[in-house]
């Protein structure tokens, strides 16, 4: 059973198995699909119930913005200070603001209540990660394996996030569907989807808790690979092996001065400010068109049905999910830079074509082919920030990195929406897939041939 073997080691089951805590391994991926749950139960409806309720298209460009922003401002906190606070108390106070965000969402209409609530709380306009989550975990399996088995690990994180995506799309259409055919307005399906979400979050604050030490920055070293048992060969020779020979003498501590290990070096300012420069201007591509928005696009422009965009979301998550798959065996022969920018670049010429779909079945057509590559580099860029930052610097960086990243995808949703104001909906798709683009090149020259040490 050779091949079951091989086939095991190249989607990433060994490093799995072999990780230094297999149940905070579990918990995170876990947490990580249920969360992925809420948030794209939330995303198919979000900007058109604020539309719903009265807000103006400028309303909600500008309260998106400012929720991006809050998700900075949180970010920033939490991966600051999670890990002398504690990794898993942070991710427990990031699911309660979830919840409280899910709670005011469902209960009220009062735009500054809602507005405050999506910016002290975590709230997703793109349907995907936001808010401090995805530093912190990323760092935790990060440490819990090898740095040969991050690209797994992260692979499968990856994967069963968008598994959740698929599940919370789905919960959506099943909700409001379900809801609208007893009678009840769009407004109170909307709400029930609000109420799911703050259950969900619950869940995740109880995830939290069940975590161990291995998770935390200072966690308990791993076990060492046992010594292998000598063998009865050798055990007759050794009665004629000299008396001393193979019994460890006592260093002397003026003679033999403990061996001092150096630190490891930091990672240089100027690579870290190129990162969130490369990454800042992809994530500003991304704000022009996050899921909710593409959900308002295919209401408005092709006058889809709410549950039907939501089962297509899900079933565009289930793709994305299949092409995580593929990940870590095709960074193996392309490498990580090759991965990333190998798949991302073809996604953007489709997400440019979305845009100009003439009807709704090219439409959707154009994004379900987009599925398969959108995301494909999202585990990959995981394991080449692990690769390129330290250690001992990795939950903080990759919290700037990540600020930064949501830091740029704030102005992104006003842009779009004032567009839409303006009768140019389409532009939206075009600017994201040409941004994208030139990140791609600027990741390329700035990265191909950089060192991956860590």
């Amino acid at each position: 059973m050779g091949w079951l073997h091989t086939i095991g080691e190249e989607l990433g089951f060994g490093h799995i198995a072999r990780s230094h805590s297999r149940r905070d391994v579990s918990l995170l991926f876990f947490s990580r699909f249920i969360r992925m749950a809420g948030f794209g139960s939330f995303a198919p409806v979000l900007i058109i119930f604020l539309r719903e309720i009265g807000f103006s298209d400028r309303s909600v460009g500008l309260f998106l913005s400012a929720t991006l922003l809050g998700d900075v401002l949180l970010s920033l906190f939490v991966t600051w200070t999670a890990d002398a606070f504690g990794r898993r108390r942070m991710l427990a106070l990031g699911s309660l603001l979830m919840c409280a965000s899910g709670v005011a969402f469902a209960l009220s209409r009062n735009y500054i209540v809602l507005l405050v609530s999506a910016i002290v709380g975590i709230v997703s306009p793109s349907g995907n990660e936001t808010g401090p989550f995805s530093a912190l975990e990323q760092a935790m399996l990060s440490g819990l394996t090898e740095p040969e088995g991050r690209v797994s690990l992260l692979m499968w994180y990856q994967v069963l996030g968008f598994l959740g995506i698929s599940v919370g799309n789905n919960l959506t259409g099943v909700i409001v569907g379900g809801m609208e055919r007893y009678g009840k307005t769009t407004e109170q399906a909307y709400r029930a989807v609000f109420t799911a979400y703050a259950a969900i979050a619950a869940i995740k604050v109880l995830i939290s808790f069940l975590m161990t030490r291995h998770a935390e920055v200072d966690r308990p070293r791993a076990p060492a690979p046992a010594a292998p048992a000598p063998s009865a060969q050798q055990n007759g020779d050794s009665e004629r092996q000299p008396l001393l020979q193979g019994q460890r003498c006592e260093a002397n501590p003026i003679l033999d001065p403990p061996a001092v290990n150096p630190s490891p070096p930091g990672l240089p300012i100027g690579r870290l400010v190129t990162l969130c420069l490369i990454f800042a201007l992809d994530s500003f591509a991304s704000g022009l068109a996050p899921l909710s928005f593409i959900s308002y696009y295919l209401r408005t422009v092709h006058a889809a049905p709410v549950n039907l965009i939501a089962h297509f979301f899900s079933i565009t998550a289930i793709i994305a999910c299949f092409s995580q798959l593929a990940a870590a065996s095709i960074s193996k022969r392309l490498g990580i830079i090759g991965t990333m920018v190998g798949t991302h670049t073809p996604a953007q010429l489709l997400t440019i074509a979305l845009g100009l779909a003439p009807t709704l079945p090219i439409a959707l057509t154009v994004f379900t082919a987009r599925a398969f590559l959108a995301t494909m580099d999202g585990s990959v860029r995981g394991a080449f920030l692990a690769a390129v930052i330290p250690n001992e610097q990795r939950t903080r960086f990759l919290g700037i990195i990540n600020v930064v990243r949501t830091l740029a995808t704030t102005p992104g949703p006003t842009f779009s929406l004032t567009l839409v104001s303006m009768g140019h909906i389409r532009w939206s798709f075009v600017l994201m897939g040409s941004i994208k683009i030139l990140y791609d090149i600027c990741l390329f020259i700035g990265f191909k041939t950089a060192r991956l040490e860590h």
